[in-house]
């Protein structure tokens, strides 16, 4: 199976982008995409968003597996590292960066999120896996107290429970079981900046509308910009399609 992806990463109505992206593919099919978003502002969320990116890739091209065990140990470093220059950097304590990760040898696919960067997996036109968000409103939703389309839009919607550079433990939510790739496969990692304003129905689409992935991105891209209101968060997106080689 071999890979074809697309990228995207704007600062939307902000000065700053805090989100980073980061792609580190050692053949065709064996690859690492990620995607994160910095906490902090001013205080170094795009700093944290970096390190953590870089800690994942480079784990990546040191240990190229695809197991739990190995995304596991990626965001364990990046966790690390951003703990590490918190310490170096005045009122440093308070950079932090939710993450989506994605793992694949073109046969099977693993990933692990930490925070409200989501992924999603497309199938046959249909919402095949997407990842819960660590956020007081997806809890809320766990706890049957509101919708799950209740979550964007909702007033403590970047209150986040979990996320790398924090004092607690992460505790990244890892897919624990392989997951089989077919031929046709789309994977969307992207920031709470892009979701919430492109729902998965409006998702799939554009994708029906799309010639390819960049396509995809830009159609998406419109719905943001046509939606979001002014000062409006930074946006990124890593979008993956499955192809086998030869077809």
């Amino acid at each position: 199976m071999k890979w074809f992806y697309a990228t995207l990463s704007k600062p939307g109505g902000r000065e700053e982008n805090e989100d980073s992206i980061g792609i580190r593919q050692l053949s065709n099919s064996l690859g690492c995409w990620v995607v994160a978003d910095g906490l902090g502002g001013h205080l170094g969320g795009g700093t944290a968003s970096r390190l953590a990116v870089d800690a994942v890739v480079e784990s990546f091209a040191a240990n190229p597996l695809i197991s739990p065990g190995a995304v596991l140990d990626c965001l364990e470093r990046a966790h690390l590292d951003i703990i590490e220059h918190q310490s170096s950097t005045p009122t440093g304590d308070r950079m932090r960066s939710a993450i989506a990760v994605l793992y694949s040898d073109g046969v099977t696919a693993h990933w692990a999120h930490v925070g409200d960067v989501r992924l999603y997996v497309f199938r046959d036109g249909d919402v095949v896996f997407q990842t819960k968000d660590h956020s007081v409103p997806q809890a809320l939703v766990n706890a049957g107290e509101i919708g799950i389309d209740e979550i964007r839009g909702h007033e403590d919607r970047n209150r986040l429970l979990r996320s790398l550079g924090s004092p607690e433990k992460p505790r990244p939510s890892v897919l624990e079981k392989p997951f089989d790739v077919l031929n046709g496969d789309i994977f969307l990692l992207c920031t709470d900046g892009f979701w919430e304003y492109v729902n998965e129905l409006e998702m799939l689409l554009e994708w029906c509308k799309s010639q390819n992935l960049r396509n995809w991105l830009d159609r998406m891209e419109l719905r943001i910009l046509q939606k979001a209101s002014q000062g409006h968060d930074n946006y990124s997106a890593i979008a993956l399609f499955a192809e086998i080689e030869g077809d």
